[in-house]
């Protein structure tokens, strides 16, 4: 709703706004997923070579395929997890990244200010 206040007047300048904001999103949004397809993409390759190697020892006795079907299983479940749980910490080092950044730009502004004699407005007034 404050966006459509701020931009109501010059319905370009809106337009625009919200397609630098829709390209942002969809930015963020891509990165995201292309992390994603990506683990899924190799845990499709993985059950893959699993499943050619299966068929080429096929001589194996059926007890014995049921175990090595349960172990390989469970080893492609650990590998997914572990790569879901590495992304999920690239992203959130990135995020911890970003807002060190921020909050380095933001004390630096401060000084800067600070030494011209001028105080940056707090928000807790």
């Amino acid at each position: 709703m404050q966006y459509d206040k701020d931009n109501r007047v010059n319905p370009m300048k809106a337009s625009q706004a919200w397609m630098e904001w829709l390209i942002k999103k969809r930015k963020a949004f891509d990165q995201r997923g292309d992390m994603a397809i990506a683990a899924w993409a190799e845990q499709q390759q993985r059950e893959l070579n699993l499943r050619a190697r299966r068929l080429s020892r096929s001589k194996v006795d059926p007890e014995e395929e049921k175990r090595i079907l349960a172990r390989e299983k469970k080893a492609s479940a650990e590998y997914y997890h572990s790569t879901l749980k590495r992304h999920t910490l690239v992203l959130k080092k990135r995020d911890l990244m970003r807002r060190k950044a921020e909050e380095e730009k933001r004390k630096v502004i401060s000084q800067l200010l600070a030494l011209e004699g001028l105080e940056l407005d707090t928000d807790d007034e």
